[in-house]
């Protein structure tokens, strides 16, 4: 299948729910602020927009509208809004929008062929902080923190207990870090080009954990204890051979295209990646997407905390259908264990 590549050293930008977008894609809040009082970029400049869910859009500025002159065109220089000032002599601005034309999409080609949800116990902040930073730049789909028995770090509100989504109460103080772990994890995702903005879900405990893992294709859980590499290596082949035969099965059932009103057509070769003069319908673009999506290989990947695993946890994972792996001979820090096997997920599956 023919993709496009799409230059990776334009400045990239998320916009939640564009993949509708038909012609134009509009800008605000602090990415407007950072297009036009930070990066200064001009009309006329190129810049990536993705929808967040591995959609890549080619985008030139095509105007700035300022709220203060009643949504107007404005040139390239900074006018007045509601700004405030910042400690290095620039301005804050995020009341306007960038209007931004869409030159051509595509299938962002960062994104790995397989979706990786990394289940982390807790470890303290500074560490997990570089967990996500270094798991998204591989990789990682979304990241669990979960509550195990040895965790050194505990939680403030709940005492244990769950709220009625089933996830383990948090104070507010555990809720704004989790604001801060989403940054961090958008920060990443941008650093790194990637599709999607890979999400630190709410602190969840290990039976939680072990149950939503049982669900997916694969449970993989690094183990200090684990006898033999072989078994390991097995098991990262299996996960190749399928995320192959996946992706081959999707590409084969998109052969026959889609055209402009969604109908199959053979005269469509390249359905996921066509010019903004030949675009499939919105719904025909995005339930290809999804099928897609849905079609991926799911693996959970499990990492103990700076204590490691209790025996009882290896058992539990066990009786769920855990993969119980090694990563080699030596023994890994925990904040070193998630993007060692990200690692080697990532070199296995990258084409």
């Amino acid at each position: 299948m023919f993709f496009r590549v799409i230059k990776m050293s334009l400045y990239r930008f998320y916009v939640e729910g564009c993949s509708n977008a038909s012609d134009k894609i509009y800008i605000s809040g602090k990415d407007y602020n950072h297009i036009r009082n930070v990066l200064r970029l001009r009309i006329g400049e190129e810049i990536i927009v993705s929808d967040g869910t591995s959609r890549d859009f080619h985008c030139r500025i095509a105007a700035y509208h300022d709220s203060s002159d009643g949504g107007n065109v404005n040139s390239d220089t900074r006018k007045s809004g509601k700004k405030t000032a910042v400690d290095n002599g620039e301005f804050e601005d995020y009341d306007g929008q960038v209007e931004a034309e869409i030159i051509d999409f595509n299938d962002n080609a960062t994104e790995l062929p397989v979706n990786v949800v990394l289940f982390q116990g807790m470890p303290k902040a500074d560490k997990f902080e570089h967990i996500i930073q270094k798991t998204v730049e591989l990789g990682v789909h979304e990241i669990y923190p979960v509550m195990m028995k040895r965790c050194v770090v505990k939680l403030e509100g709940g005492n244990g207990s769950v709220d009625k989504n089933g996830f383990l109460k948090v104070s507010s103080k555990e809720a704004k870090k989790l604001e801060r772990y989403n940054k961090i994890s958008e920060a990443a995702a941008k650093q790194s080009q990637r599709g999607i903005i890979p999400e630190v879900k709410d602190f969840i405990s290990y039976k939680q954990a072990i149950d939503m893992a049982s669900e997916m294709d694969m449970m993989l859980v690094p183990y200090e204890s684990a006898e033999g590499m072989e078994h390991s290596r097995d098991i990262i082949r299996k996960i190749r051979e399928e995320a192959v035969r996946r992706r081959y099965a999707s590409e084969v059932s998109h052969d026959v295209g889609v055209d402009t009103d969604g109908n199959n057509t053979s005269s469509v070769n390249n359905p996921v990646n066509i010019s903004v003069n030949n675009q499939m319908s919105d719904y025909a673009r995005n339930s290809m997407i999804d099928q897609v999506d849905n079609n991926r290989f799911s693996v959970a990947v499990f990492i103990g905390p700076e204590g490691g695993y209790a025996p009882e946890e290896i058992e539990y994972a066990k009786e769920k259908g855990g993969e119980i792996i090694s990563l080699g001979n030596r023994i890994l820090r925990t904040e070193t264990a998630g993007p060692a096997i990200m690692s080697i997920l990532g070199f296995m599956l990258d084409e």
